[in-house]
């Protein structure tokens, strides 16, 4: 009855009453229990409406600037690498569960607490490994090679059509660098009897470039990518490919060559991978999933993004990569940082924070933003699940409202909150906000 076609985002909302109030009560079939609607309770429909409708609409890149609706967005929020696929919770008997890698699928009430919880903190994006990296174990979205599991998107369906229902993006990687529990480029390679040593990963077998320059695991790795993009939804009746709630692809987390840092991704892989992410999703934006900015991708036309990630926050090295990216005129993102202010050689987080936000009213702002790593929270689903946090050991853990924070963990957590509000030119002060456990599964206000 109220179609979103007859809304249009140049209407203000007054308009758009004006155009729908005729349509609308002449459609309704009055009885005494249905009143017909008056300008006035019309008028409180169109903010949800609108909102829809911007949360429907895809963010893209202009310039050096990122964009939604014709206005400036800015990419501020979390990592949450386990959101398609978990290795910190053991579930109740008879939940799928792969002992040797610990890996289980979240809950649905973890993945909306998180929603929340991000919302919350001021955040607009989540960068989320496992929503991509699905590979080779028996959960994975292909868990042998051309072998699909259709259960594993339940779990990755559900974080995308709840990201949506609470104004966020996702940012989502394709392959990892490592070989951990989600499988990455290491898995492509044991696909095709190719087998390395990863004990070390600051010298690793030279073979392992294999991976970009291998024609036949090149095209195993693109049949996968084309699986996943065009995956419908079964929450949206969506592709990924087409749902703006995706708003970039990552060509890989943190890739790299033989020697740790090497930056070593040819150009020819990269020009390959993204140049058929954009044939699968015009629409949606690509980051260089390198771990660095490698000088050789800046003119990389199907580049839209660069990134690095911080350990620890390192001042010099943000404006250094920030100057590089700005002489392509393309995006820069802090795409992972460590937020704690534990490691004494580290930078301030507010003085990161600082440059960062000092770019926002630039002409060309280059950073559009930065996500942290990372977040988790309650095991909801568990038997008293929403006083439980799930634990994770990597000393970078942020556990929102935990009262076993220390003061210390709860002022920065308080500085990330603040910073990502000025990132939307907003003042809050340093007061943490409770999150419900888990929280409703659906906000037609926040954007």
């Amino acid at each position: 009855m109220l179609a979103l076609a007859a809304l249009s985002s140049a209407q203000a909302p007054s308009a758009s009453v004006s155009s729908l109030i005729t349509q609308v009560n002449s459609s309704l079939q009055t009885t005494d229990q249905l009143n017909p609607l008056t300008p006035e309770i019309l008028e409180t429909f169109i903010e949800p409406l609108n909102v829809q409708l911007e949360r429907n609409s895809y963010v893209y890149r202009d310039g050096a600037e990122l964009k939604l609706m014709g206005k400036q967005w800015t990419a501020s929020g979390a990592n949450v690498y386990w959101l398609g696929l978990d290795q910190n919770v053991i579930p109740p008997a008879g939940v799928p569960f792969y002992a040797p890698s610990n890996a289980s699928y979240p809950t649905n009430g973890r993945i909306t607490e998180i929603m929340n919880t991000v919302q919350t903190l001021g955040g607009h994006m989540i960068r989320a490994e496992t929503l991509g990296i699905s590979v080779g174990n028996p959960l994975s979205v292909m868990p042998a090679l051309g072998v699909f599991n259709e259960e594993a998107f339940n779990s990755i369906d559900w974080s995308v059509f709840q990201a949506r229902q609470h104004g966020l993006r996702l940012m989502i990687p394709l392959v990892d660098n490592y070989d951990y529990y989600e499988g990455g480029k290491y898995t492509f390679l044991q696909f095709r009897g190719i087998n390395i040593s990863t004990a070390s990963y600051s010298i690793v077998d030279p073979i392992v470039q294999e991976f970009y320059t291998n024609a036949t695991i090149i095209q195993d790795f693109k049949n996968y990518i084309e699986h996943l993009l065009t995956h419908v939804n079964q929450y949206t009746g969506l592709s990924y490919a087409e749902d703006p709630t995706i708003f970039a692809w990552e060509t890989g987390n943190e890739l790299g060559g033989p020697i740790f840092g090497d930056m070593d991704v040819p150009v020819e892989w990269c020009e390959e991978i993204s140049s058929l992410i954009k044939q699968l999703a015009p629409k949606q934006l690509v980051v260089d999933g390198t771990y660095g900015v490698n000088t050789t991708h800046l003119n990389i036309s199907t580049f839209d993004i660069f990134s690095d990630h911080f350990y620890p926050p390192n001042n010099t090295k943000l404006e250094q990569d920030i100057a590089l990216v700005e002489t392509v005129n393309k995006v820069y993102l802090a795409g992972e940082y460590d937020w704690t202010g534990d490691d004494p050689q580290a930078d301030s987080l507010q003085s990161f924070y600082s440059i960062i936000e000092g770019r926002q009213n630039m002409t060309n702002p280059v950073i559009a933003g930065d996500s942290f790593w990372s977040l988790f929270m309650h095991d909801v689903g568990a038997i008293d699940g929403c006083s439980i946090f799930v634990n994770h050991s990597d000393g970078y853990t942020m556990h929102y409202s935990d009262p076993e924070n220390s003061v210390m963990n709860n002022t920065q957590i308080s500085l990330v909150r603040e910073h990502f509000f000025r990132m939307m030119n907003k003042t809050v002060s340093s007061y943490l906000p409770a999150v419900p456990c888990p929280g409703p599964t659906a906000d037609y206000t926040y954007l």
